[in-house]
């Protein structure tokens, strides 16, 4: 199926008879979205003075105790499948010295001197791109959809600042999805890493389309007191309408750049992802791979323009209330020894996120640094986080100096 050599007929075995299990990762819903998506990506800031071998060897460490690399199908057409390669797991690249502070890192500076992925035959699944500061190193980091998603990721990256400080870390969970081994790219038959042409019509779209996109973003600061205000506002309403920072910061940016993210939408859906480990009982905690439902709360353009940010941060918390019910989430998805699957309905009445009229919510502010993880404010820091499922994104960011910093991005000039 995938290796002529006679000498790898072992391997061949392996690969056939788990064929579409576990080397399998992505639900079928995510097979539909994920291939062809821009990665999931972090900017992690290290401030400790720590040889840069330490630091590889620390992240081979935490690698090899999830086996996170090891082999992966992705759906690349019906019933047609392709092999993302695992060559050496990881590929680190560093970069030459930059002669700046974390505070004053360009993002869009960083993004365009990292390496990115893409969930596609062929390309690696896990990049780490080390710039060393002038006050620590920056790791620009940039992972396949089809190895984890944003909580597995986090996840990882905390064990993985656990085993450079030489502190316990948890063990895997029991619901172990990746059980297989790395397959090395040079013993791949070439067919299972076909070029773009032999994809979907839908996945070549997808490429395509992000290529020729020129995405633009900008920042906003919003104050501690400002918070406040807003959620006071909420409550002085209804008592009951509790709204998170998030919530509001959602809102805030969603009301002032809804007309420069999608110009052409008459409605916009705005998309947050919900972690299933936080609701299905069933699921373990620190279950490593895709565990994702999303969050959507659809607005008219009229109704942002005449909504108060509060009333709209209150449904944008409905939105992602809904889908955290523990019997509704059990009727729609379970844990097999596939991973976490989803019933026939969803599948059905899935529509995938359309790139004219929906916005991505990536609520992470909780981790603005390292403490949050529970590895202390004195080691780092996170800059950023984003993913690029659609082209208009808020993206959360960090808390600097009593303000929250957000940057926002889209493929229209903010002006």
């Amino acid at each position: 199926m995938l290796i002529e050599n006679n000498t790898n007929n072992k391997k061949r075995a392996y690969l056939e008879e788990n064929y579409g299990r576990n080397i399998l990762p992505l639900s079928m819903i995510e097979n539909a979205c994920f291939p062809g998506h821009e990665p999931i990506e972090i900017f992690l800031y290290y401030k400790k003075e720590t040889p840069v071998e330490k630091l590889k060897a620390s992240l081979w460490k935490a690698a090899e105790h999830y086996n996170i690399f090891s082999s992966r199908l992705i759906m690349i057409d019906d019933n047609k499948f392709a092999l993302q390669y695992c060559t050496d797991s990881v590929v680190i690249k560093i970069l030459p010295p930059v002669d700046v502070a974390s505070d004053n890192i360009n993002i869009d500076d960083i993004k365009k001197m990292m390496i990115h992925v893409q969930t596609l035959p062929g390309e690696p699944l896990f990049v780490v791109t080390g710039i060393p500061l002038k006050d620590g190193i920056l790791g620009a980091i940039s992972c396949s959809h089809a190895l984890v998603d944003g909580i597995s990721l986090m996840l990882f990256l905390y064990v993985w600042g656990c085993i450079i400080e030489g502190r316990d870390f948890p063990r895997p969970s029991p619901q172990r999805l990746f059980k297989g081994n790395p397959v090395r790219f040079d013993e791949i038959d070439k067919i299972f890493i076909p070029p773009l042409s032999e994809l979907s019509p839908a996945i070549q779209h997808r490429v395509q389309s992000a290529r020729s996109i020129k995405t633009y973003t900008t920042g906003e600061y919003l104050s501690d007191e400002f918070i406040h205000e807003i959620k006071n506002q909420s409550q002085t309403e209804n008592a009951e309408h509790v709204i998170s920072d998030n919530q509001i910061i959602t809102a805030f940016l969603l009301k002032k750049y809804h007309d420069v993210l999608l110009p052409d939408a008459d409605k916009i859906k705005l998309i947050t992802p919900v972690d299933l480990r936080n609701v299905h009982s069933g699921i373990d905690a620190i279950y490593m791979g895709n565990a994702v439902i999303t969050g959507i709360a659809e607005f008219t353009k009229d109704e942002i323009r005449g909504m108060s940010l509060h009333r709209i941060a209150w449904r944008i918390k409905q939105s992602v209330v809904r889908p955290r019910d523990e019997n509704a989430v059990k009727e729609i998805s379970y844990l097999s020894e596939h991973g976490v699957e989803f019933s026939d309905n969803v599948l059905k009445n899935h529509i995938p996120p359309d790139m004219e009229r929906d916005i991505v919510s990536i609520n992470l502010i909780h981790l603005n640094d390292l403490d949050s993880l529970g590895l202390g404010a004195d080691i780092g820091s996170i800059l950023y986080v984003s993913s690029g499922s659609v082209q208009a994104n808020f993206t959360m960011l960090k808390e600097k100096r009593g303000r929250i910093f957000v940057q926002i991005t889209g493929r229209y000039p903010f002006v």
